[in-house]
Formats: structure tokens, C-alpha cells, sequence
């Protein structure tokens, strides 16, 4: 089978992200529109560390109702594949606060309050025992922090399967 038609497992992940007391748009997955692929959410996987003492606002997964556009683009060697005879991802990651316009939400991931603390990883299967969560060409979704606090890092990782169509 050539290597475009293959399926492939992939994820990425970043660390230590400041929140905004405004809130943020973490990180967002785009399936672009001529990829020739379908995307499957396999899972999400959110820890952080607070330092300060402040309210508790969650992390949010959203789909999004327009591409991504701004914040950081980052390369498809940035990328990591599960098997390294893998074609490069199709998908497009941003993080930094990209701009995306929100569609509905699918999960919130607990934060803690107390000054100094540090959670475990909260692991998010999109989901489990049901259909898979589809990501068709043209669409995205969004690690978001509606509300945040200047201090609450997060670390956050998102694990996706490609499928030619």
C-alpha cells in the first residue's frame, strides 16, 4: 500500500503554557480542506501546575466553526509520528492563542486552586467505547481556557489517527 494511503497514529504536545486572565486558545488541530484525509481524536492528555492561589477554570475542548488562523504555526517535524515510516501529518497545529471562532464543547479538565500544586495527567479519550470523534477536511478543534489565571501552566497533548478517504 504507498504511504499516502496509509493510516497513521501522531501527537503533539506542549509544556508549561501560561494561562491568560482573558482566557486562551491553547492549541488547535486543523484537518485542512484538500488533505484527502479524515482525522480521529484518539484523546487528550492535561496536567498543570499552579503558582498562585486563584479561582478554578477548567480546560475546555471545543470544535471550532472557522480555521485557525495566527498564533504559532508549527512545522510537521514538530510533529511526532508512532511509526517513523509515516508520511508527515496533514494536520495543522498552532498554538499560542490562535484565532478560531468556537462551535460546541466536548470536555472540561479540573484545575486545582491551592498555590503550589501540581495535578496529574488528566486523560481525555475522545471517546470511549462509541463512534470515533471525527474531524472531517475544513475542520478543527480547540484546547481552551475560557477564563484564565496568569500562573496556571498547563501541559497538553492531543493524539489523533489519519485515514485516506
Amino acid at each position: 500500500m504507498p504511504a499516502n494511503h496509509r493510516t497513521g497514529l501522531y501527537v503533539f504536545s506542549l509544556q508549561r503554557q501560561d494561562s491568560l486572565g482573558a482566557g486562551k486558545n491553547f492549541i488547535t488541530l486543523f484537518n485542512p480542506a484538500a488533505s484527502g484525509k479524515i482525522l480521529t481524536l484518539g484523546g487528550f492528555f492535561v496536567s498543570y501546575m499552579a503558582t498562585v492561589a486563584s479561582p478554578a477554570y477548567p480546560m475546555r475542548g471545543y470544535r471550532t466553526t472557522s480555521e485557525p488562523s495566527g498564533g504559532t504555526l508549527h512545522a510537521a517535524g514538530e510533529i511526532c509520528k508512532l511509526d517513523t515510516q509515516l508520511p508527515d501529518s496533514v494536520a495543522v497545529i498552532r498554538s499560542g492563542n490562535p484565532t478560531t471562532a468556537l462551535g460546541p464543547a466536548f470536555f472540561n479538565s479540573p484545575v486545582g486552586t491551592v498555590k503550589d500544586t501540581v495535578s496529574d495527567v488528566h486523560d481525555v479519550d475522545a471517546p470511549v467505547g462509541f463512534n470515533p470523534f471525527v474531524i472531517r477536511p475544513g475542520e478543527a478543534v480547540v484546547l481552551r481556557e475560557d477564563v484564565g489565571a496568569v500562573g496556571h501552566l498547563w501541559n497538553v497533548s492531543i493524539l489523533w489517527r489519519e485515514l485516506s478517504r
